[in-house]
C-alpha cells in the first residue's frame, strides 16, 4: 500500500504525542531537539495536536526563569477518555480512563463457571455504561485485554483460564461500542508495558515468565524479543519435568505416562488444585481461594504447604535453570497471584538456581511485575502505541 504525505504527518503526530507523555511536560524546543524535527514542524505539530485536545499548554511552575514563566506541553486530562477491558476466567473488569491511562471510573465483575461471556459482558457493559456519566462523543477507543488465548484473527477467545470456548468478542463488543476495539492477549500486552514502559524499560536481556492457569513465557535477548511472532511467547507447556518427589506423580496420577510430568501438568493453577485437593480433601473452594488457601498455609509454614511450595520451586528453577544456561540470561520477572508469597518463593528459586548454575559469573535477579495483573495500564499499552503509530489518531484529527 502506497504511504501518503498524511500517513506521515499522522505519524509525526503520534511521535511528537509520544514524546510529550513520556516527559510530562516538555517544552517544544526540548521535543524538536529529540524528534530531530525543525522547529517549525514542532510548531505545526503541537498546534493539531492542541486544536484536537490532545494536549495542552502549562505554565512551568518549578523551574526557575527570568521574564516571561516556562510554558510547556502535557497530555489533557479534560477531554478525551478510552474504556479497558480485562477478561480472565473469573472476572470482569471495566475501566474509563484519561490519556495517561489515570482511571475515572472502574467496575468489576464476576463470571460465573459456565462462562457464558456474551451474556455477562453484554450485562457488565450496559451497567457500566448505565452508572458512570461517559460521553460518548469524548470516546475514541476501547482494548480489551484477554487473559487466555486468541485465535489468529484476535476477534475469537478460544481459551479462558484453563478452559476452551469459542467466544467472537468483538462481534459482542460491537453490540454496545461502535468505537475502535483493540483486542489482544494479556500476556502479549503485559509482556509489552513490561519490556518498553515499566521498570525493565532500560534492560536487554530478561526471562519474562507469567504463571497462573496456564504459563506463559519469552525472553528479551539483546533488546529484541526472541520470538517475534504476533503471540510473542514460548511453548513450553509439553516440556518434560523430572519427577521430582511422590508429589509429580500425585498431582498426575489421573494422566498418561506421556503427560504425567509435562510442565503444564504440574505447576498451572489447574495442576495446583490437584495437590490441594489431595491433600486438603475438605477444601470446596473455587480455584482462586483454594490458591490463596495455599499460599496462607505456606506463610504460616504449614508442612504439607511446604511441600507445594517446594514442588513448585523445583519445576520452575528446572525451567529458569535450562534458559539461563542457553541465554545467560540473568533478570527474571515473574507475574502470577503466587506473589504474595513472594520472599520464600523467589528466595526458593534463586537457592535451587545458583546451587545448579555452571556459570559463575551470573547474578541471577527475580523481581515482581510492575503492574497488577488486572491494572488497565495493561490494557492501555494497545491504545498508547496506535496513538504513537498515528493510526487512532486519524479517526479524529482531519489534515
Amino acid at each position: 500500500m502506497k504511504t501518503t504525505s498524511n500517513d506521515y504527518k499522522y505519524l509525526h503526530l503520534g511521535q511528537v504525542y509520544q514524546l510529550i507523555e513520556q516527559f510530562e511536560l516538555i517544552s517544544r524546543t526540548d521535543i524538536a531537539k529529540l524528534s530531530g524535527y525543525a522547529p517549525a514542524s514542532i510548531t505545526g505539530l503541537t498546534k493539531i495536536l492542541i486544536d484536537n485536545r490532545f494536549i495542552l499548554e502549562r505554565t512551568a511552575q518549578n523551574l526557575p526563569s527570568r521574564g516571561r514563566p516556562a510554558v510547556g506541553l502535557s497530555l489533557s486530562p479534560f477531554h478525551w477518555n478510552y474504556l479497558c477491558i480485562t477478561i480472565s476466567s473469573t472476572t470482569l473488569s471495566i475501566f474509563l480512563c484519561e490519556l495517561s491511562g489515570k482511571p475515572i471510573y472502574q467496575a468489576k465483575y464476576s463470571l460465573s463457571d459456565d462462562l457464558m461471556i456474551d451474556e455477562i459482558l453484554l450485562n457488565a457493559l450496559d451497567d457500566f455504561l448505565g452508572n458512570y456519566p461517559i460521553d460518548n462523543e469524548k470516546l475514541f477507543a476501547v482494548s480489551v485485554s484477554v487473559v487466555g488465548k486468541l485465535d489468529k484473527t484476535k476477534n475469537v477467545v478460544t481459551q479462558l483460564g484453563s478452559k476452551t470456548l469459542h467466544c467472537n468478542l468483538r462481534n459482542i463488543l460491537e453490540k454496545r461500542l461502535n468505537k475502535p476495539i483493540l483486542i489482544n492477549e494479556h500476556f502479549q500486552l503485559w509482556l509489552l508495558a513490561e519490556s518498553t514502559l515499566g521498570s525493565l524499560i532500560s534492560h536487554d536481556d530478561v526471562i519474562f515468565l507469567q504463571l497462573d492457569e496456564e504459563i506463559n513465557l519469552s525472553v528479551l535477548l539483546r533488546g529484541e524479543l526472541l520470538h517475534k511472532n504476533e503471540y510473542k511467547r514460548m511453548n513450553v507447556d509439553r516440556m518434560v519435568m523430572p519427577k521430582f518427589s511422590e508429589l509429580s506423580d500425585i498431582i498426575g496420577q489421573d494422566l498418561s505416562d506421556i503427560e504425567r510430568y509435562q510442565l503444564v501438568n504440574q505447576i498451572t493453577f489447574s495442576a495446583l488444585v490437584k495437590l490441594i485437593d489431595h491433600y486438603y480433601p475438605d477444601n470446596q473452594n473455587t480455584l482462586q481461594t483454594k490458591i490463596d488457601s495455599l499460599c496462607r498455609a505456606i506463610l504460616e509454614e504449614e508442612p504439607t504447604a511446604l511441600l507445594i511450595l517446594e514442588h513448585i520451586c523445583d519445576n520452575l528453577s528446572y525451567v529458569l535453570l535450562n534458559l539461563i544456561s542457553i541465554f545467560s540470561t540473568e533478570k527474571i520477572m515473574l507475574c502470577s497471584p503466587l506473589l504474595s508469597i513472594k520472599n520464600m518463593l523467589f528466595a526458593k528459586i534463586e537457592q535451587k538456581i545458583t546451587a545448579n548454575l555452571r556459570q559463575d559469573e551470573l547474578n541471577i535477579d527475580l523481581v515482581t511485575s510492575q503492574y497488577e495483573w488486572d491494572s488497565p495500564e495493561i490494557p492501555s499499552v494497545a491504545i498508547k502505541y496506535e496513538i504513537y503509530n498515528g493510526n487512532l489518531i486519524q479517526n479524529i484529527i482531519q489534515l
